[in-house]
């Protein structure tokens, strides 16, 4: 499996202030990547830099085996791109705008019906102008442009910003299937749970730095669980002094605690006692994110 992005360096200052300062990530291809921070993080500079929008102070970028800064042309013709504040041409309707938007890509929209069927964009709504649209429909049509001819690397920012349940679940599968078929994703959102679940690996990005990075699982602190225990009787105090519990509350039957580590010895601890629930989630990634945020500063 060979590197789908490479970025090495990279460096942005708008004078003396640097955007970005110092970042470095590779994705490989058919990998999902998610990148992570608060407005101002430097996400937005990073994306804007990997597809020319915004010229790099210093640092290297290749897409596809490709520098940026040589055969940009060709690297976006291989890239979906649906930026964070999707904006379209008001006077122009939906269907203008994915051919003028799909004439700027170079290669022909070959998704672009599926899509719009999928997405419940019909030819009325096609033909309509894009200022009488809501938001969830302007956010329709930037994955359709995204998709629509068919990239081997999406670059999302937001990619979910006005859409409803279901279409949200849509979106979903379609980056299932662009997995599938040995796609690329990078993703940058600040709904964490949508990281959480369409990732695998991801990137914190703290003041134009990569603060933390790794598989998702673990970023998200996988070997970290919150766990409710629920007794029928009462245990002896000392009972739940296994290795890997700590922060232990107990309040009469109810016992609340974390765990890391392997379960095995929990499980057959547990299992001398009489349990009427037991419940054991993992952390999440927003904790873990602002547990990292309050670490680094």
């Amino acid at each position: 499996m060979g590197v789908a992005i490479e970025v090495a360096g990279l460096v942005k200052r708008y004078g003396a202030t640097p955007a970005v300062d110092g970042v470095s990530f590779s994705v490989a291809e058919g990998e999902a990547f998610g990148y992570v921070g608060p407005n101002g993080a430097g996400k937005t500079t990073t994306i804007r830099s990997m597809l020319g929008l915004v010229r790099p102070t210093s640092g290297t970028i290749r897409i596809l085996g490709r520098d940026i800064s040589s055969d940009l042309r060709a690297v976006l013709a291989d890239v979906g791109h649906l930026p964070g504040e999707f904006g379209l041409w008001p006077q122009l309707t939906g269907l203008e705008c994915l051919e003028y938007l799909g004439d700027l890509q170079g290669r022909p929209p070959v998704r672009r019906k599926e899509l719009c069927e999928r997405l419940e964009l019909s030819a009325a709504d096609l033909h309509r102008q894009v200022r009488v649209y809501s938001r969830g429909m302007r956010q329709k049509i930037g994955l359709v442009q995204a998709f629509q001819h068919d990239p081997r690397v999406l670059v999302l920012d937001e990619p979910t910003e006005g859409l409803d349940p279901v279409m949200k679940e849509r979106f979903g599968g379609l980056l299932d299937e662009h997995r599938r078929a040995g796609g690329t994703v990078f993703l940058s959102s600040h709904i964490l749970t949508e990281v959480e679940q369409t990732t695998e690996r991801v990137a914190v990005i703290k003041a134009g730095r990569i603060v933390a990075t790794g598989a998702t699982a673990d970023v998200t602190g996988e070997s970290v669980h919150h766990c409710t225990l629920v007794l029928k009787s009462p245990i002896a105090d000392g009972a739940l002094d296994v290795a890997g519990v700590s922060a232990l509350e107990s309040d009469g039957l109810v016992h609340r605690f974390e765990f890391r580590g392997d379960m095995e010895a929990l499980m057959r601890q547990l299992g001398t006692f009489a349990v009427q629930e037991f419940v054991c989630e993992p952390e999440h990634l927003a904790e873990t994110f602002f547990e990292i945020y309050r670490e680094v500063r």
